[in-house]
């Protein structure tokens, strides 16, 4: 019996042979759901009417001032959009090259910096002026001030506004040359994030951590600034991958999705490789991705963080929910996504796509199927010299109503593996002491259905693998059983 199929993720990083059961080698469209079961993903339907047709967004912020959220700013070719259902084209003043706009909100305005463009600001009726003539790649909120840098011709100074009023000159405003900090020489700046009550520089090569001693206020104050520890030998690639996750913080470095966790009683902050399972192939999808449009997207919602790489059209999906014994995160791939990039509310999650906006909800993708794929490992019952000779797969699915499948049984590596198509039967959602005794089942929202396959063929090492077009309706795989005869010893 293989129970929670795929519960770990993906891992193509191990030798499948002596992988756990819980482990996958492959899952195409799936989650980890909230009850522990290898699931279809949701889909997206399209929020957006009017506005943006043709255009691939690169971004989308969700613009919020004191009094709450205002609008939602997305971009992509030459233009910079408000709104949801209707993008609307806002005037600029300036000639747009470029789509790799980075937002950050500050009081009543939110911010837009792009390298090779000066620095705009939007303010709360949505009206946008240029605020710094300065061609700044990153803008970034933190401690009431904005922080900024990496200028084509500056890679190193980092520069601060004034308090609560993001001007970059006058005030308390303050630059830094991180040149007198990076203990090896020559580095580049990629961009801050402010996290229990520090501010973390994130370079290609190194991570400064940046502190103060004024203990009088929830502020940083430049008089008082000192330098709390550098991390050598691990930096960032991807601005936009950083995000706090809980009592986390997560980014993209060259060797993976990396966690910067701040241990107070020992006052260190150990790296740890949330992508541990699968960073030999990731670590190539980044070498051969372009670094401004690898996007993530963190939704506390649905417990994940989203890893995209556009140009190829594929997203990791990170469960974080909880730590494998290695450190590492549950994940799952999304494959021929026509996802860009997204923002999360506290209710809902949006993608920026080809034509406009849309939200991660039901289970179809524009009103069009999708693929669902999941593989396990190569087993072969603890003992590989003896010949299996296969009989039964029992299979037990939550969801689905009438949902056709099909179950893939392979043996001894072969790439060609026996199909056998079956179906969910028909039948509503239960509900709690309402259907009979093993007709259906309270299982958290869908029918419960085991279904029993009688298959043929022999082998040494067996794979099993399920897949399904989703067009509707979530699919979880609960179990799967597998009835085998003792053949020959080889």
């Amino acid at each position: 019996s293989i129970a929670a199929p795929g519960f770990f993720g993906l891992n193509t990083q191990e030798s499948s042979i002596t992988l756990s059961s819980g482990y996958a080698l492959q899952a195409d469209n799936c989650v980890i759901d909230n009850f522990g079961r290898l699931g279809s993903r949701k889909g997206h339907v399209y929020k957006t009417s009017s506005g943006g047709t043709g255009t691939n967004l690169r971004g989308i912020h969700d613009f919020i001032d004191a009094s709450g959220h205002v609008d939602f700013i997305s971009w992509g070719g030459t233009d910079i959009y408000k709104g949801l259902e209707t993008l609307t084209a806002l005037t600029t003043g300036i000639t747009i090259t470029g789509d790799d706009w980075q937002a950050a909100n500050l009081g009543d305005s939110t911010y837009l910096a792009q390298a090779g463009h000066p620095m705009l600001k939007v303010n709360n009726s949505l009206v946008v002026s240029t605020h710094t003539t300065a061609q700044y790649s990153f803008v970034t909120s933190a401690y009431g001030r904005l922080w900024a840098g990496n200028e084509s011709a500056d890679r190193h100074t980092l520069h601060c506004s004034d308090l609560l009023n993001g001007a970059f000159t006058g005030g308390s405003s303050f630059d830094l040359d991180l040149r007198k900090v990076w203990t090896k020489g020559g580095d580049e700046l990629v961009s801050v994030a402010g996290f229990n009550g520090l501010v973390f520089v994130f370079c290609k090569k190194s991570i400064v951590i940046l502190g103060d001693t004024n203990n009088t206020d929830l502020t940083i104050t430049p008089t008082t600034l000192r330098v709390v520890e550098v991390l050598d030998n691990v930096g960032c690639v991807a601005r936009s991958s950083i995000q706090a996750v809980g009592d986390d913080l997560f980014f993209l470095s060259d060797t993976g999705l990396r966690s910067l966790n701040r241990v107070i009683q020992e006052k260190s902050n150990p790296i740890t490789d949330l992508s541990a399972n699968v960073r030999d192939e990731l670590t190539e999808m980044i070498a051969s991705s372009a670094e401004n449009h690898i996007n993530t997207i963190y939704s506390p919602v649905d417990a994940f963080y989203l890893l995209v790489f556009p140009t190829a059209e594929l997203v990791y999906c990170f469960d974080t929910r909880g730590r494998l014994e290695n450190g590492g995160l549950r994940v799952t791939k999304w494959p021929n996504s026509s996802i860009l990039c997204g923002t999360a509310t506290d209710t809902a999650l949006y993608f920026g796509m080809a034509d406009g906006i849309s939200q991660y909800q039901n289970y179809q993708d524009g009103g069009a199927s999708y693929f669902m794929a999941y593989h396990t490992n190569y087993f072969d019952f603890d003992q590989p010299t003896v010949t299996k000779i296969l009989k039964t797969v029992g299979v037990t699915l939550i969801g689905g109503s009438g949902q056709t499948f099909v179950v893939k049984v392979g043996t001894d590596y072969s790439d060609q593996p026996r199909s056998y198509v079956r179906s969910v039967k028909q039948s509503s959602t239960s509900e709690y002491n309402v259907a009979e005794y093993d007709e259906a089942e309270f299982t958290g929202g869908g029918s419960t259905d085991r279904i029993k396959v009688a298959i043929g063929g022999q082998g040494s090492v067996l794979q099993l693998g399920f897949e399904a077009d989703i067009s509707g309706d979530q699919l979880s795989i609960q179990k799967f059983d597998v009835y085998v005869k003792q053949g020959r010893t080889n």
